[in-house]
């Protein structure tokens, strides 16, 4: 049988829900991917949110209940005989664990996939079910060297490759170049879900204390969540709320990113950072936190970004002021700034993802 005639492998990709945050938005990308790669692709999401776009066959299993959709599940994977599954969910639970292991995910070669630092996340607080995990997955993915090396060492497991998160180069600056009505022309800005892990309190606060406002550059920050309101009151107590814009989730940031002068990212803690990569495809330096993963892989400090002392509020306050008055570092980061982030081209990563599957 000819290449041409070989019958197209079917993957299935899990996940939770494909709305709101980075991870679901790269099982969206993910399926765009495998789907241009000539791949039969299926997304399957087990809870009824759905606001990413995706390539495919869809089937939302969030419609039914709990019971109910693991039983459509098992049966759905019994039918369609993937030749791969890859899981994008959080593994919180360990009982819910065992059960996809020895109950769902029976035959099927299944790749687990891992988007955060906080590995307990992904292989549960049970070390022995960790363990029963790494026997029973044909590969783990992890989207940095860093989580990576982290698995080794905690887990004593080798065989974790790193996929990093990629960029639709085309797609971004397609869609950078919407046009949108602008509340403010010189501004900085930051793109998150309005959660406590996203730290935005404390941008709020180092914004405030830093030289930007009296330069009249503004800050808008891209994305909702619980902190909304909260967010707002403290602009007022700041006193910089005629400064700060909230303009909500937008399901194409990119415009607003790519108006601005620079990206702020101060997270907890990250698993990759894909918004820093976003930005700088733009053309827009970055500034971020040294999370312990993530943000090192991406920035190459004084050449297209800066990197911060994980946490430390007064330093980011400090480089953000650098980026305002050393006119010739910030411009020199801004030059550098797409070509710097080739190694996370989809075509890239598309030559990784293709070495595990085929």
């Amino acid at each position: 049988m000819s290449n041409t005639q070989k019958k197209k492998l079917k993957i299935a990709l899990v996940g939770y829900t494909m709305a709101d945050g980075g991870l679901e938005k790269m099982l969206s990308e993910t399926s765009h991917l495998l789907t241009q790669s000539q791949f039969e692709v299926h997304v399957i999401v087990l809870e009824n949110k759905i606001s990413y776009d995706y390539s495919g066959k869809l089937h939302n299993l969030g419609i039914y209940s709990k019971i109910v959709k693991y039983i459509k599940l098992k049966s759905l994977l019994k039918k369609q005989q993937f030749d791969y599954i890859i899981d994008f969910r959080y593994r919180l639970n360990p009982l819910m664990e065992l059960f996809f292991l020895n109950g769902i995910y029976t035959k099927t070669k299944v790749i687990y996939t891992v988007h955060s630092a906080k590995l307990e996340h992904y292989f549960t607080s049970n070390n022995w079910v960790a363990q029963q995990i790494f026997k029973k997955v044909f590969k783990v993915v992890t989207v940095s060297k860093s989580i990576q090396q982290n698995i080794e060492e905690k887990y004593l497991f080798k065989k974790a490759q790193v996929i990093y998160n990629f960029v639709n180069e085309e797609t971004v600056f397609a869609l950078g170049n919407e046009k949108k009505d602008f509340l403010c022309e010189n501004y900085i800005v930051a793109v998150g879900r309005l959660v406590p892990l996203k730290q935005f309190d404390r941008l709020l606060r180092s914004y405030a204390a830093s030289v930007l406002p009296s330069n009249n550059i503004d800050l808008v920050i891209v994305g909702d969540g619980s902190e909304r309101n909260n967010l707002k009151e403290l602009a007022v107590n700041l006193k910089i709320q005629d400064k700060v814009h909230f303009l909500g989730f937008k399901n194409n940031p990119f415009p607003y990113v790519k108006k601005a002068q620079f990206l702020v990212l101060c997270s907890q803690y990250e698993g990759f950072g894909l918004v820093l990569v976003e930005a700088l495809q733009l053309g827009v330096p970055v500034i971020s936190f040294d999370c312990e993963s993530g943000p090192s892989e991406i920035i190459k400090s004084e050449y297209n970004g800066l990197l911060v002392k994980d946490q430390d509020f007064t330093e980011l306050i400090y480089k953000m002021n650098i980026f305002v008055e050393d006119k010739k570092l910030y411009n020199y980061c801004k030059k550098n700034a797409v070509s710097s982030v080739t190694p996370f081209h989809k075509n890239t990563v598309l030559k990784d993802w293709l070495n595990v599957l085929q």
